[in-house]
């Protein structure tokens, strides 16, 4: 028997010298020899499913009309320690990814660079001047907080062995098969400040976590032929960008926290998202504050985004019933009351984000100048149609303000006199947050609004911060009117919106009797108007 079975193993022996030898022939017999081929890629952009979001918020604030926004941001790292220790499976400093994102929104909203060390050199070599630089208004703050690495590990398998001695070849096989998969989640926080003070901004925050995927798969095959072994192995490794997510993350956040502050109905620009509480009560504020007069203008200026030939009047004439018939019909309102709150979220949420828009809203501002300056008084004068008051928009009764402490309200100027034309400025801060509502009195008895205005709708504000009229960087100026006189500033704060017809002024400038327990803080400012100009007191650009 061992003579037969001599040749055959024999023949085995060759059989694998030979295909040993053929290994080696094919991988060049001198080792120093041996070469590989590298593939080439050219550099491309870096894309991410948020680029576009991120341009199109900046288009956003242009064509809601929402002003200039100066953020700073301050270093972002991460706040875990855990990107040393991993060897950078997250990354230590992501401040160029922040940096990128606020530069990347344009629409207005200015990205200052923090960087006080190339400042003050800059200042001391004399290259730059302190008076041209432009201060933010707010700024960015915030880190990566949370990295789970081993939040779900799962792993399966399987292998199969056998061997062919039974039918006389001493032959043996082994398989195996591994995947293993695992679950790692990043958070980000977000807060912005406000520049003056240094205070976060209630509400304006953003907090987002993205789970990350990790893939280990491994094949191998060996075959035994008289104690010699020879194998096949091979594993693949798909691991998602933890540092790619990272980026992902910070565009969200930045979109979401810049999106909340500017009043924008930001959640449109992101797949799968829902719409934004602390907006949406935002615009119920303004919604609820505004006069009669002042929300149908409102409600124009929003159909004229929406291609309607509409008119800012203040009033509600033919054009602007029609344009609302038909955008109710369009998204399913029909049978709601023109004024409702629901209406106008509908207007607020939608507006066209297009080229032909922010063309309208070129259009539309100089609408809103002429209506504030000649047709808002004669339009708060008319009674409004009985479709277009707010039923639920009444003054909150005494009873149910006897319990809440009213704050503070403080308003002052610049200065106590000023000649016809002169710019002025208006400041005022409250002790608890509150609607404000601000009126000036000529000395003719001519009343009109200070705040809120076209340029600062929202008159909700809240305590730690000095507020102007206008705001910084703002396009306009307010400058004094005639008559010459003792003109008086009127400043009213309430837990609930004060509308035009619910401010509690007499006929002669003063504050009625009982405001306080109306439920209102109330203060008063006066400033002389002497010889200059003729010029009317209004916003100016």
């Amino acid at each position: 028997m061992n003579q037969k079975e001599f040749p055959i193993a024999n023949s085995y022996r060759t059989l694998v010298s030979v295909v040993i030898a053929s290994l080696l022939t094919a991988c060049g017999v001198n080792p120093q020899n041996v070469d590989v081929d590298l593939n080439t890629t050219l550099p491309e952009a870096k894309t991410t499913v948020f680029n576009n979001a991120v341009r199109q918020l900046g288009k956003a604030n242009l064509i809601y009309g929402r002003g200039s926004l100066h953020v700073m941001s301050k270093p972002v790292f991460d706040r875990t320690g855990t990107s040393l220790p991993t060897k950078g499976e997250i990354p230590q400093d992501i401040s160029e990814m922040v940096k990128s994102t606020l530069n990347g929104f344009g629409g207005d909203i200015l990205y200052i660079p923090y960087d006080p060390e190339f400042m003050i050199n800059t200042a001391q070599t004399g290259y730059s001047e302190w008076g041209d630089k432009v201060l933010p208004n707010v700024v960015l703050v915030g880190g990566l907080t949370e990295f789970d690495r081993g939040l779900v590990t799962k792993e399966e398998g399987f292998d199969i062995s056998g061997s062919a001695e039974e039918l006389g070849i001493p032959m043996g096989l082994d398989f195996e098969d591994t995947r293993k998969n695992s679950l790692a989640r990043i958070t980000l926080d977000f807060n912005l400040l406000d520049f003056n003070t240094f205070m976060g901004i209630p509400f304006i925050q953003a907090v987002n976590t993205i789970s990350v995927h990790k893939g280990l798969g491994v094949d191998s095959l060996g075959f035994t032929v008289y104690g010699q072994t020879l194998g096949v192995r091979g594993n693949i490794k798909k691991v998602q960008g933890r540092h790619a997510a990272v980026r992902l993350l910070v565009q969200l956040s930045v979109i979401q926290v810049i999106g909340k502050y500017q009043k924008l109905p930001y959640w449109r620009l992101l797949p799968g998202s829902e719409s934004d509480p602390v907006v949406l009560d935002a615009v119920r504020e303004e919604f609820y504050s505004l006069a009669s007069a002042d929300r149908i203008a409102k409600i124009q200026e929003f159909l004229y985004l929406y291609s309607n030939d509409v008119e800012i009047s203040g009033r509600l004439d033919v054009k602007t019933r029609n344009a609302m018939s038909k955008f109710q019909t369009q998204y399913g309102l029909q049978g709601k009351q023109p004024m409702s709150e629901e209406v106008y979220l509908a207007l607020f949420e939608n507006v066209p984000l297009d080229i032909k828009a922010l063309v309208r809203r070129k259009q539309v501002s100089a609408m809103i100048d002429n209506y504030q300056n000649n047709l808002r008084s004669l339009a708060l004068n008319e009674t409004p149609p009985s479709d277009m008051v707010v039923a639920n928009a009444s003054p909150p009764k005494v009873n149910d303000l006897k319990a809440v402490k009213l704050g503070e309200v403080k308003v002052w100027t610049n200065k106590q006199e000023f000649t016809i034309g002169e710019p002025m400025e208006i400041f005022f801060e409250v002790s608890q947050p509150m609607f404000v509502r601000i009126v000036t009195v000529n000395s003719a008895g001519k009343m009109a609004t200070l705040f809120p205005n076209p340029y600062q709708n929202d008159n909700f504000v809240r305590p730690g911060k000095t507020f102007r009229i206008p705001p910084l960087g703002s396009p306009v100026s307010l400058k004094v009117g005639a008559p010459v006189g003792v003109d008086k500033i009127r400043a009213a704060a309430s837990i609930s919106p004060i509308s035009a017809d619910t401010f509690p002024l007499g006929n002669d400038g003063e504050f009625t009797a009982g405001a306080t327990t109306q439920g209102f803080s109330t203060m008063g400012a006066e400033f002389k108007v002497l010889a200059g100009s003729s010029n009317q007191a209004a916003f100016n650009k």
